[in-house]
């Protein structure tokens, strides 16, 4: 197999590796055997390896085959064809084993093997296709020879892997023997990619200073930047106008330029006292002159030559007078007449006048020329053995260790007088310590140790236990012994299971399992798909130890975790027929720093790059929010990093280093130097003076105070007198900065610098003191009418309605989700569809089957049955001939005044339908002006006036009304914008026209009373039976529908929304007219009862008067009377205890009357006996009865 072919196969693989060799790449197939198993040790034709016989006719012999192998790796074929050429390459090894073996963990079963010799390496010179196929072969080796008569085994494999270093296994059985191995590709060095076409080579040479991440990325050293890593980094500071370097860290400054940083010019030669700021100059100071600015003008001001209270007098330019005051002279006033007058000397020193002015005598512990130093008696170190001395006025004590005593800690202490031998013969005082001799079995400093304790004894984390006869230890698992120094062997009991490897540990053991087992025996048998590794509702499939994720189209991955990245764009256009098609999306929404990720629907997210963060990447995430700069420094907020700008007198990338001024030995005559922040001082010996140590007659000179300040000369020092916004021993710290007062606006740093400042601005923003906003919409970036919406370092597009993306260039298919119903016809338009319905159906997605019916005329024009059209905020349906539209208030129409403000010929204003013109209105309400382009569509008749309770602000609400209240971001809102306007759009939602098919719908606009940046809505629905549970679902559907994502700009700005309305809807029944009946009813009843009652027991009382016998018309009188009282009270009592308080109309009155008819009644039904004289008083007939 594998022979030449011929000139056109050779001509074929040429021209097929040319196709391969897109870029330089390098790399190497990896084959590692792991086991052959050929039990028989027969061929694949069924003879045997090294017998004349076939391994039918029984077992082959003891002679086994001498197995090699031959490995054929070419592109991916989807029928394998074994013959041909190994279009990627090739390997044949030497004769590696019999018929049965392994490699694994470097043995071979029997006798230690090589791993590397069941290795096969192929290497490729080409960009790595990741498709592949390989064929592996087993032959027995026979003196030489080759032939198809001796392979014993042959497994085609084929498949795709990316470079790396995990291995694909492969396991490949059949009859007669079966092959287990694994494949992986590996790039060479310095080659990258997922194709091994990416080179990198690290270097430190001329050509660059760079070494290679994993991804073969360029990676500058430190102190190198640039493409090519060429760019050194100059020492921090460095001037970059009067500076360079070649290499890191170095700062060389160019002609005229001086200084650590190459800030400093140099001026002219010879300059005293004068300055520059370009090269070459010599402007003088303060109070000097001359073309070397070495002529003092002010000698006085600038030297104080005058001692003691003496004036000064300038005469010429470097001369002066002084007139002294009363008891001293000399040239300066130095000389003292009578200089012990004034006690000069502290501290009981005593003065004598010399004729140098005084001299003072200073006591023990008093040194200096006033006797005011104390002299330090520590400075000799008196102390000895390590003492800690402290100074005294005119002495010192020592702080002793405990070993020592005395003055100066030179006595040793006699430790034994403590007694610190516990268990001891004896103890012995040392110098500087003791020594305790201890009995037979203690030790220790102190002989507190017993030698058969539990100290140390025992090991390998055993614990000890005192016991009587000594100690035992308590051993770790895994340990055994006396002192728990013998290791036991976990794995002789073979815990593993499953053919698992067992590895003794130091406190157990560990199973190393074969592939598809796990378990800490080795018991558990693997299923990789349980649980479900794939993620995104992706289906898993199982393979030999692994797992495969059926990932649906918008996710990608090993476990589909990942969203498909449908913003790269591919210099190579894919062709649908061949591969998968390519989403181009171009846009720079994400701005410069960040890279636009595709998502569902036509949305989009940005991935940042490193140090910026935000929705689209516009803003660079502040890496001084921290302060990392110490000491004062300024903060500069660089891409991922800060920059550090120190004050005089620190250094270092944080401003933490101390800047040692005394590096440059700036003291002379062996004066010593003390480093100070931003300054140093001089202590001088020998009477020399000065700043520096360098002169013999005075502290002052011209250098010692900085930046104009005035030397005092204060004999063994001086001082200096600083100009306003100076300060410090020398006026070398600036007191005030021009940044102090905050210039820099909107994040800006600021940077000052002597009398001026400097603004670094933020992202976004611009002009001296960062106050402009850069105009990120500037050039137009959106498309299709989209609205630019300008942030801070950022843009937004709104996209009219129907397009979609970051800058509004895809147009929505509306179409693509089938909204139409079966045999309809979708077309696309822009922000919607229309479906084209078949006869007998209708509806907006042709889902109603209304049959066959007649035609409507409406407005001059004809609509088929079934057909819906919009006429302004309403729609309208023929039905057999019947027209049924939407009943919502649509309103004038705002619309824009041409002769204010022309519209663009590309744009498309609100505009009237024909026949109607846009007029002025003066009652327009603007929200966000300015509003004067405004207008109403105008109408043939005038409006139908409204007459309704139902007003923004009126705060009236009933079963019909609600009231909804926007409140709006008002810098979101488009400028320009009417209350007229945001009511129209609420007019002209699809939902509105879905709440008024049945009923009115009326909507008012107002702006808000009680809330700012808010428009009140009114919405009234009347309906025929009063419902109020209509307009609460009318209310809930325009809030709903609010809070969804819109095209309107308006609509988008609002924020909040509230709602109003009666929660409870006040009952509707027959329960109140039916209680009212049962309460009249009973108090009827009440008073029937009553009436009753009282007549019955007048009648008790009647019969019972009659029974007795009355002897004398005289008392018959008094005895009627007293009855009729006591018959009215009786009355009165009945009708209390029958009837409420409110109800009792019985009084004296009517029983009377009653009384008067039941006397009637009984005459009329008994016979009477009655005198014949005519009645008197009150007309009462005296009637005796039998």
């Amino acid at each position: 197999m594998w022979t030449d072919p011929g000139k056109l196969r050779r001509v074929s693989l040429v021209c097929l590796l040319l196709t391969l060799w897109v870029s330089q790449a390098t790399g190497y197939f990896e084959l590692q055997l792991i086991s052959v198993e050929n039990p028989n040790g027969q061929l694949l034709n069924g003879d045997c390896c090294d017998a004349e016989k076939s391994a039918a006719e029984g077992h082959c012999g003891a002679d086994e085959c001498d197995t090699y192998f031959r490995v054929c790796l070419k592109e991916y074929q989807t029928e394998v064809t074994t013959n041909g050429p190994c279009t990627y390459g090739s390997e044949t090894t030497k004769v590696i084993g019999g018929n049965t073996f392994q490699f694994k963990g470097g043995q071979k079963t029997g006798q230690n093997r090589n791993n590397d010799a069941g290795k096969i390496t192929i290497p490729f010179q080409f960009s790595w296709p990741r498709a592949y196929t390989v064929i592996v072969e087993a032959w027995d080796r026979d003196n030489g020879t080759h032939n198809d008569e001796l392979l014993i085994e042959r497994s085609i494999y084929k498949g795709m892997i990316n470079p790396g270093e995990d291995k694909q296994p492969v396991e490949y059985k059949s009859s007669v023997a079966s092959i287990e191995y694994t494949i992986r590709v590996r790039c060479d060095e310095h080659y990258y990619g997922s194709k091994c076409n990416k080179v990198c080579r690290p270097r430190d040479d001329y050509f660059g200073h760079y070494v290679c991440d994993q991804f073969g990325n360029r990676d500058c050293m430190e102190g190198w930047t640039g493409p090519d890593c060429k760019i050194a980094i100059c020492k921090q500071g460095c001037s970059p106008s009067h500076g360079t370097c070649n290499s890191p860290g170095e700062c060389k400054c160019n002609y005229g330029w001086q200084g650590p940083l190459c800030d400093e010019c140099l001026p002219y030669p010879g300059c005293v006292h004068g300055t520059c700021t370009e090269p070459w100059q010599c402007t003088c100071e303060k109070n000097w002159g001359g073309l070397l600015c070495d002529k003092d003008l002010n000698y006085c001001g600038t030297n104080r030559p005058c001692k003691n209270g003496g004036t000064c007098m300038n005469t010429e330019p470097d001369e002066y007078n002084c007139a002294c005051p009363d008891g001293y002279s000399g040239k300066n006033c130095e000389i003292a007449e009578h200089a012990c007058v004034s006690n000069p000397c502290a501290n009981g020193g005593t003065c004598h006048e010399v004729p140098s002015g005084f001299e003072c005598h200073c006591p023990a512990g008093w040194s200096g020329p006033t006797c005011a130093k104390d002299t330090d008696e520590c400075a000799s170190s008196p102390c000895a053995q390590g003492g800690t001395c402290i100074d005294m006025e005119n002495g010192f004590e020592c702080l002793c260790p405990p070993q020592w005593t005395g003055k100066t800690c030179q006595i040793d202490v006699n430790e034994c007088a403590g007694k610190p031998c516990l268990n001891a013969y004896s103890c012995k005082n040392l110098i500087g310590g003791y020594h305790c001799a201890c009995f037979r079995g203690w030790v220790g400093q102190n002989c507190d140790v017993n030698m058969n304790s539990c100290h140390g004894q025992c090991q390998n984390g055993g614990t000890c236990k005192d016991v009587s006869r000594g100690y035992q230890c308590v051993c770790q698992p895994g340990f055994v012994g006396r002192h728990c120094e013998v290791q036991r062997n976990r794995c002789s009991s073979s815990p593993c299971k499953n053919g698992g490897r067992c590895h003794a540990l130091l406190d157990g053991f560990m199973c190393e399992c074969l592939q598809g087992f796990t378990g800490n025996t080795c018991e558990v048998q693997n299923d990789p798909c349980s649980p479900n590794p794939c993620q995104n509702k992706a289906q898993c499939h199982g393979r030999s130890g692994d797992f495969y994720c059926s990932c649906p189209d918008d996710y990608e991955g090993k476990t589909c975790s990942e969203l498909k990245d449908h913003c790269k764009t591919n210099h190579c256009q894919g062709n649908a027929a061949s591969g998968p098609k390519v989403w181009h999306i171009s846009s720079n929404v994400c701005g410069p720093h960040g890279r636009c990720i595709s998502l569902p629907a036509g949305n989009f997210s940005c991935s940042c790059d490193p140090g910026f963060t935000s929705t689209y990447c516009h803003e660079n995430i502040n890496d001084c929010a921290s302060s990392p700069c110490k000491n004062g420094g300024t903060c500069i907020d660089g891409i991922n990093s800060f920059k550090c700008f120190c004050p005089d007198g620190w250094n270092g990338s944080l401003c933490d280093v101390d800047v040692n001024e005394c590096s440059r030995d700036p003291c002379q005559n062996g004066g010593r130097c003390v480093d100070l922040l931003n300054d140093f001082y001089c202590n001088c010996v020998d009477n020399w003076k000065g700043k520096t140590c360098h002169s013999r007659e005075s502290q002052c000179d011209s250098t010692t105070c900085s930046n104009g300040g005035t030397c005092y000369d204060h004999g063994d020092s001086f001082l200096c007198s600083c100009p306003s916004g100076w300060g410090g021993s020398t006026c070398n710290t600036a007191k005030n900065s021009t940044c102090d007062s905050g210039p820099c606006e909107n994040g800006g740093t600021c940077v000052g610098g002597g009398d001026t400042f400097t603004c670094i601005c933020k992202d976004g923003w611009k002009g001296p003191t960062c106050a402009q906003n850069v105009d990120d919409c500037n050039p137009h970036p959106c498309y299709n009418g989209g609205l630019c919406v300008d942030g801070i370092n950022w843009f937004r597009c709104e996209c009219a309605p129907g397009f979609a993306g970051p800058d509004c260039r895809i147009n929505i298919d509306e179409c693509q989700s089938s909204p139409c119903a079966d045999g309809s016809t979708c077309i696309d338009e822009i922000n919607g569809y229309r479906c084209v319905c078949p006869p007998g159906h209708t509806g907006p997605r042709c889902q109603d089957f209304i049959g066959l019916g007649k035609s409507c005329r409406h407005a001059g024009l004809q609509f088929p049955h079934g057909s819906r059209w919009e006429e302004e905020c309403n729609s309208c349906q023929c039905v057999n001939g019947n027209v049924r539209c939407s009943k919502v208030r649509c309103g004038r129409r705002p619309c824009i005044l041409p002769r204010v403000q022309p519209p663009p010929p590309d744009s498309n204003p609100p505009s009237c339908p024909g026949g109607h013109e846009c007029v002025e209105h003066q009652f327009l309400t603007c929200f966000s002006p300015p509003c004067r382009q405004w207008g109403v569509c105008s109408t043939p008749d005038p409006p139908t006036p409204l007459h309704t309770r139902c007003e923004p602000n009126s705060g009236y609400l009933d079963n019909s009304c609600a009231h909804i209240t926007l409140i709006f971001k008002k810098d979101k809102v488009p400028q320009g914008t009417t209350v007229e306007n945001i009511c129209s759009e609420l007019r002209y939602l699809p939902v509105t026209r879905t709440l008024a098919e049945e009923r009115a719908l009326l909507i008012l606009c107002d702006l808000s009373y009680s809330t700012s940046d808010a428009v009140e809505v009114a919405m009234d629905g009347r309906s025929k039976d009063g419902d109020c549970g209509l307009i609460q679902k009318a209310a809930g559907a325009i809030t709903g529908a609010l809070s969804k994502r819109h095209n309107s700009s308006v609509i988008l700005a609002v924020m909040e929304v509230k709602v109003e309305m009666l929660v409870e809807c006040p009952p509707v029944g027959y329960l109140v007219p039916v209680l009212c009946v049962v309460f009249s009813v009973l108090w009827i009843f009440c008073i029937v009862v009553c009436v009753w009652w009282t007549r019955k027991r007048k009648k008790e009382r009647e019969r019972a008067s009659r029974s007795e016998e009355t002897t004398v018309n005289n008392q018959l009188e008094p005895l009627r009377s007293n009855n009729k009282d006591n018959r009215d009270k009786d009355i009165q009592y009945e009708c209390k205890k029958l009837m409420s308080p409110s109800d009792r109309s019985c009084d004296g009155a009517e029983g009377e009357e009653d009384g008067e008819r039941e006397a009637e009644d009984d005459q009329e039904r008994a016979p009477q006996r009655c005198s014949g004289a005519p009645p008197q008083d009150r007309g009462i007939t005296l009637c005796l009865h039998p």
